[in-house]
């Protein structure tokens, strides 16, 4: 416990690195806290509720009523734009990318994931990825721009077809979202609306895996009824700049090929310690790294009491925020850390307008419309600022009455 348990009469200084949902509910555990000193490192200025980025992907919802700024989302902790490149551990210092370092008592990692593409050939070059607003923006552009080229006649009308890749909660929102712009944008384009199509690919044998057999079914039937075509059971070798190759030999034609099948920790960070499928950093069972490094979120890897590595998702990352800040005061003061026991709070996915899956930790499943308030409830208190759940919800009530009336209100250009 040396690393930071040293009395001084300077404060604690714990550097956090990325806004996300472990980041801020870090700082947020550890402001007001007497003779301690917060700072959040991030590349952007704001914090990201990635949940909902495949509504901005689909023109449901525009990009502020997402994006918060960190500033005023740990008002008291100092901000400092830059990307993070290495540590100095010996030097307890944090290098950013201009060559600034940041000296540090507590280092926290809350760095998050980026896509992964399995070296599949032309997943880099041909497929769209969704991990930030920007690659969110160039969804939608693809999206809606596509619309205008075929009727143009710059495009074949197979353009209007696109495949989403991976069968996972991301995939299954955004194929569902997809289905529904394309209904929506029938009535503007109603020359060229029947060529339009969505195809879904999930090399597992069912959709939502981490789900039960009987939410799985239902995103399936939900999926159907939207007139997605999904495939099971079949992996993609190689992503073309129009088509998706397929494990069977089948062939799609697509316009706008979307990658959701997976994620990995930023490699980058794979030298600080033992690391794991998907460049996961593997913690102790407090969170614990070494030399005052602490790792949150999906870039950690701890495992339940079944040997099951902890899910890749906000709750764990903002409990495992949380439990670090606790930790941290603990060491300076001289105290043993505790074990990190992340409490369940249960999985959800919506797939359309009425239509998600959800399943509680004691056992209770919804699906259809009460389901589909319980996901909308849970976004909007979860969302960061009231201007922001006031924006959403106003969005929202506009985008269900207006459904199916006219185009989406966001511009292509």
């Amino acid at each position: 416990m040396s690393e930071i348990n040293k009395k001084s009469p300077q404060k604690l200084r714990v550097v956090i690195v990325g806004a996300g949902f472990g980041g801020i509910a870090c700082a947020r555990e550890l402001l007001g806290k007497p003779e301690v000193d917060v700072t959040i490192v991030d590349r952007h200025s704001y914090h990201l509720f990635s949940p909902l980025l495949y509504q901005v992907s689909t023109a449901g919802l525009p990009d502020d009523d997402i994006a918060y700024p960190v500033r005023a989302a740990v008002r008291g902790a100092h901000y400092q734009r830059g990307e993070a490149i290495d540590v100095d551990a010996t030097g307890k210092q944090l290098v950013l990318l201009d060559g600034k370092r940041l000296a540090y008592d507590a280092l926290v990692l809350a760095v998050g994931t980026e896509g992964n593409d399995f070296g599949i050939p032309g997943v880099a070059e041909n497929a769209l990825q969704m991990k930030s607003l920007a690659e969110a923006r160039e969804i939608r552009k693809a999206l809606l721009g596509t619309y205008e080229e075929v009727a143009a006649g710059h495009l074949t009308p197979e353009a209007l077809h696109t495949v989403v890749i991976g069968g996972g909660p991301t995939g299954v929102e955004l194929a569902g979202a997809v289905a529904e712009l394309q209904r929506g944008l029938a009535r503007e384009f109603s020359e060229i609306a029947k060529e339009a199509g969505v195809e879904l690919v999930e090399a597992g044998p069912r959709l939502l895996p981490s789900f039960s057999e009987k939410s799985s079914s239902t995103a399936l039937r939900d999926l159907k009824q939207l007139g997605v075509n999904v495939f099971t059971g079949v992996g993609v070798t190689k992503v073309g700049p129009q088509e998706v190759l397929l494990s069977d030999g089948r062939v799609l034609p697509a316009g706008v090929i979307i990658w959701a099948a997976g994620v990995a920790a930023p490699k980058i960070w794979s030298k600080l310690g033992e690391t794991a499928a998907g460049n996961r950093l593997m913690v102790d069972d407090t969170l614990y790294l070494k030399d005052g490094i602490w790792v949150i979120g999906d870039a950690s890897l701890l495992r339940d009491e079944a040997g099951r590595p902890l899910p890749q998702v906000a709750p764990v990352a903002m409990q495992g925020g949380r439990h670090v800040a606790k930790q941290i005061l603990r060491m300076r003061d001289g105290l043993e850390r505790e074990k990190f026991r992340y409490k369940d709070k249960g999985q959800m996915a919506t797939i359309g307008r009425r239509r998600a899956v959800v399943e509680l930790p004691n056992g209770l499943k919804l699906t259809g419309t009460p389901a589909w308030l319980a996901w909308l409830l849970l976004h909007v208190a979860y969302l960061a600022g009231g201007r922001n759940r006031l924006s959403v919800v106003a969005d929202w009530a506009w985008n269900y009455i207006a459904w199916g009336v006219g185009p989406p209100r966001t511009l292509t250009d």
